[in-house]
């Protein structure tokens, strides 16, 4: 049986409880056990402790994989925001020994050590390296023929390449192929890499008029492509693409109507599982006129 750690994060098992029913229903299928633990903290974006002091911000989020290491186990995120963090404070306590011994000393206070011998994953990357897409495609009992999905890869997840080491940096594919290994149809469109500002929307009025106008620019490139629904690898990339249609039909009467879903749940589908079980019926935007042309309600 495979196991990961699960590292749940701040915005999946709040906001986004429909993604993390949808992971926990396809992991529990794959028969893959997700161990928990109760005391970790917040991953800590740069732009928050590290700002003020970067050593301190970095032990914070050190901090985690210390507690993963204690378990032996390979640590899974929900969010890409925190694989995409705690992927960078791997990479800097690996290739820089001061750094480490610095944030070792700051650990030590509280009774925690890094060693360098987590592993990290993402929920995307795990089922891409687990299963593979020809192995996810021998599980698609009931393929989404029909499904034309707008792959959104969002920004951590491959970015910066040399903390994630997941997919190309300028050309990513690999949501693609997990997409197509379902029976769905991959949409190429121009803003499919784009950045949504994820987190950074939190941060006072200008950062939200910028969410807005980069999700106005994604959501239009979208509707334009003809693709069916948007499939996203993260939490953050969800809300923004799904607040901000509600946004923009209250401010600009936009309606774009665009289902905004994550891989587990088209994965889900595809593997036969519920629309309920997986938290479909959470969405922002009703999902039930897709699930009803994909004969699954």
């Amino acid at each position: 049986m495979t196991e990961y750690l699960l590292f749940p994060g701040c915005v999946a098992s709040v906001r986004e409880l429909g993604y993390e029913m949808a992971m926990r229903a396809v992991f529990k299928r794959l028969d893959v056990n997700l161990r928990q633990r109760d005391d970790f903290n917040c991953c800590m974006p740069a732009c928050l402790v590290h700002s003020v002091d970067y050593e301190r911000g970095l032990a914070l989020t050190s901090r985690n994989l210390a507690i993963a290491e204690q378990e032996d186990l390979p640590l899974m995120t929900l969010c890409s925001s925190c694989f995409g963090n705690l992927s960078r404070a791997k990479y800097l306590l690996d290739h820089n020994p001061e750094i480490k011994e610095d944030v070792n000393k700051l650990l030590g206070e509280v009774g925690r050590e890094y060693k360098g011998k987590v592993r990290i994953e993402h929920v995307v990357t795990s089922l891409y390296k687990d299963y593979s897409p020809d192995g996810l495609r021998e599980l698609s009992v009931k393929p989404l023929t029909g499904l034309r999905a707008a792959p959104f890869y969002g920004c951590h997840l491959f970015l910066p390449q040399r903390y994630s080491g997941f997919d190309d940096a300028e050309f990513p594919q690999k949501l693609d192929r997990l997409i197509e290994s379902t029976g769905a149809t991959s949409i190429d469109y121009h803003e499919k890499t784009a950045c949504c500002i994820g987190c950074g929307s939190f941060f006072g009025k200008v950062s939200e008029e910028a969410g807005l106008k980069l999700a106005e620019t994604i959501l239009d490139d979208v509707k334009e492509s003809g693709a069916d629904a948007i499939v996203a690898t993260c939490p953050f990339c969800m809300m923004q693409l799904e607040v901000g249609q509600i946004k923009l039909k209250e401010s600009k009467g936009k309606e774009y109507g665009i289902p905004v879903i994550h891989f587990v749940d088209v994965l889900g589908l595809s593997m036969g599982v519920k629309p309920e079980e997986l938290g479909l019926d959470l969405r922002r935007v009703d999902v039930t006129p897709l699930l009803k042309r994909l004969n699954r309600i």
